[in-house]
C-alpha cells in the first residue's frame, strides 16, 4: 500500500493513478505562510520587512492583513527610492524550520512551503489594491521593474527555503482573479506578471523543488500560463473554473488540487454532514475520473484556536476518506 506521501506526488506530479484520491489537507504538511513573519508581519500584526504595517482582522479570524490607508508607495515611478526589502538573514530560518516541521515524518508526507504573497500579491500590499492595478495600466514600465525586483528577492527567499526547509513544494500564492475572472486583463498579466512566475519557477526547479500555484477566483483563461510558466499544479482551484475540461484537456501534464465548493453552503460553518459529504462525492465523481486530481476541502472557521480549524475539516475528511478510496477501487 502506498504512504500518503506516494499517493498524492502520484496523482499531483507524476499524473498517474493513485490508490485513493489524494487529500491536500491531511497527506501534505504546510510550513512557511503566516509564520514568514519578514512577508506577513509579527503575529497579532505589526510591521513586515517591506515596512507594510499589518493589522489583525475578526473578519480574518484574527489572522492580519495589510493596513488600510496605510500606503508604504504612492508612486509606482518611485519604487526604487521607497521600496525596501527584508532582511533574509535576520530569520531564525535553522530554528523555524526545525519548528514548524517538527514531528514530520518525511517518508509519509509531503512537505510543502507556502509563499502566501506572490510578486502580484506584494504590489498591492506596497500600493493598495486600486493603485496597484491603475498602476498596471498606467505605468507598464515602472511596473516590470518593481516586480523584476521582488522576483530577485523572492530567488534569495528560494535559496533560504531549500537549504533550510527542504521542501517537496514550494506554492507562490499569486490571487490575480476574483470569483468573475481576472482583476487584470490576459494580455497585461502575460506581458507584466507571468515572465516573473516563470523566472522564479526556473530558480525554484534548480533546487530540486516542484512549483505549484495557488490563485482563488475564476483564472482558467490563464491556465496554459500556468503550464508554460513551469507551474506542475493549480492549488485552491475553486468550482467557479471548468475543472473538468482543464483536466480532461491538460490532465496528461498539469494537476488541479482543490474543486470543493467553499464559496456555498458546504464551506459554510454550519454546513452539516450531509451537505459535505455530498460536496466531497460531487468532487470525486466529477474530477477523480480525469487524474491528476487531489481534493482541497476547506470551511470557514468561527475563531483562531487550532481546534477550531480541525473540528471544521473533520467532516470533509470523513467523508473523503469513505468516498476517496472507493472510486479507484470500482473504476
Amino acid at each position: 500500500m502506498l504512504t500518503p506521501r506516494e499517493n498524492f506526488l502520484m496523482a499531483a506530479v507524476e499524473h498517474k493513478t493513485p490508490e485513493w484520491v489524494p487529500n491536500e489537507m491531511t497527506d501534505v504538511v504546510m510550513a512557511g505562510g503566516m509564520l514568514e513573519t519578514f512577508e506577513n508581519g509579527p503575529p497579532g500584526g505589526g510591521l513586515d520587512g517591506f515596512g507594510v504595517e499589518w493589522r489583525s482582522s475578526v473578519s480574518a479570524n484574527g489572522q492580519a492583513v495589510p493596513a488600510a490607508g496605510k500606503i508604504v508607495l504612492d508612486d509606482i515611478a518611485k519604487w526604487e527610492d521607497i521600496v525596501k526589502f527584508p532582511d533574509l538573514d535576520a530569520y531564525d530560518w535553522e530554528g523555524q524550520a526545525a519548528f514548524q516541521l517538527s514531528g514530520c515524518d518525511r517518508t509519509s508526507k509531503v512537505v510543502e512551503y507556502g509563499c502566501w504573497n506572490g510578486q502580484f500579491l506584494r504590489m498591492t500590499h506596497l500600493m493598495g489594491f486600486e493603485n496597484a492595478l491603475c498602476a498596471l495600466h498606467e505605468e507598464p514600465e515602472a511596473c516590470a521593474a518593481l516586480l523584476s525586483a521582488i522576483t530577485d528577492y523572492k530567488i534569495r527567499l528560494v535559496e533560504r527555503i531549500a537549504q533550510y526547509f527542504r521542501p517537496d513544494i514550494i506554492t507562490n500564492f499569486i490571487d490575480v482573479a476574483m470569483e468573475r475572472g481576472l482583476f487584470m486583463s490576459p494580455a497585461i498579466y502575460r506581458e507584466l506578471i507571468s515572465p516573473q512566475h516563470k523566472r522564479l519557477n526556473d530558480a525554484i526547479k534548480s533546487h530540486g523543488i516542484i512549483p505549484f500555484v495557488h490563485c482563488c477566483g475564476k483564472c482558467e483563461d490563464i491556465v496554459p500560463d500556468f503550464i508554460e510558466e513551469g507551474f506542475a499544479a493549480w492549488s485552491s482551484a475553486q468550482p467557479i473554473n471548468d475543472i473538468a475540461g482543464i483536466l480532461k484537456k491538460y490532465g496528461n501534464r498539469f494537476s488541479v488540487i482543490g474543486g470543493y465548493n467553499t464559496n456555498g453552503r458546504p464551506g459554510l460553518p454550519d454546513a452539516t454532514d450531509e451537505e459535505i459529504e455530498a460536496e466531497v462525492k460531487r468532487c470525486i465523481e466529477a474530477y477523480a475520473p480525469y487524474g491528476s486530481f487531489a481534493i482541497m476541502g476547506f470551511r470557514l472557521v468561527i475563531g483562531s484556536d487550532p481546534a477550531s480549524f480541525f473540528t471544521a475539516m473533520a467532516p470533509i475528511n470523513r467523508a473523503l476518506e469513505k468516498y476517496g478510496a472507493r472510486f479507484y477501487k470500482n473504476s
